[in-house]
């Protein structure tokens, strides 16, 4: 009888332990909003990543001067469908929405998404938009500065062309210094440098954020207890 019991209470444990992990793998991701934490980096080794389990929707943050930088690391999981774009929440702030790659390299940037409107946006389609699914550095900034490379951040460092209005274009990294990667920004001068904080909105598509470690590690947990479950019952069957 006790045999039994215990044959039954071992079955009865893994199987609650193969659902608990089975409904880690098969639960359903939900669409995640980042919120800036703190100040975001504005170079590939400070750039702040967004973090959770799921389809990357928004990022809020805010920027305090016409000087200040935010880059974001993210995974472009499909090109074909990739989007931003920006609204600020005054509508004062000037916007520009710049990509890079991997490696830092430009990939296309915009000022302006429409006439008439000074919120930065990147196109899904683009022939100049991201090819291949990865890791990119996502930058808004304001018009006052404008990404470099190189050891300098002076005009023939710049990543961008010049533009002329309407602003409106979709820009390639075609600028003096666009055949290396990222750098730096052109500072502002100090006596240019504005006040804004401005809070932004970063609306995406084609996002998604890489599963926190913890999640990782409550999968590995009850991968764990199902096979340390099943030894055990197999042991006790053996004796």
């Amino acid at each position: 009888m006790d045999s039994k019991l215990n044959s039954n209470f071992f079955k009865k444990a893994g199987v609650t332990a193969s659902l608990l992990t089975l409904s880690l793998l098969v639960n359903p991701a939900h669409a995640v909003n980042w919120q800036e934490a703190g100040d975001a980096g504005q170079l590939l080794g400070t750039a702040q990543e967004p973090l959770g389990n799921g389809p990357l929707r928004n990022i809020r943050g805010a920027v305090s001067t016409n000087a200040d930088v935010d880059l974001y690391k993210i995974f472009i999981s499909d090109p074909t469908i990739f989007s931003a774009s920006v609204t600020s929440v005054s509508g004062n702030f000037d916007s520009v929405l710049a990509l890079f790659n991997q490696g830092g390299f430009g990939v296309y940037g915009n000022d302006d998404a429409r006439l008439g409107d000074s919120n930065a946006g990147l196109p899904a389609g683009s022939l100049l938009g991201p090819q291949a699914p990865g890791w990119y550095y996502l930058a808004i900034f304001g018009l006052d500065t404008t990404p470099t490379s190189g050891n300098g951040t002076t005009p023939d460092h710049y990543i961008a062309p010049n533009t002329s209005a309407p602003f409106t274009s979709v820009i390639g990294a075609s600028g003096p210094g666009g055949a290396s990667p990222l750098t730096g920004w052109a500072p502002v001068a100090p006596g240019d440098v504005v006040t804004l904080n401005e809070d932004y909105r970063i609306r995406l598509s084609g996002v998604s954020v890489v599963p926190e470690p913890e999640t990782y590690a409550m999968l590995l947990a009850g991968l764990g207890l199902v096979g340390a479950m099943a030894r055990r019952r197999k042991a006790f069957i053996e004796r």
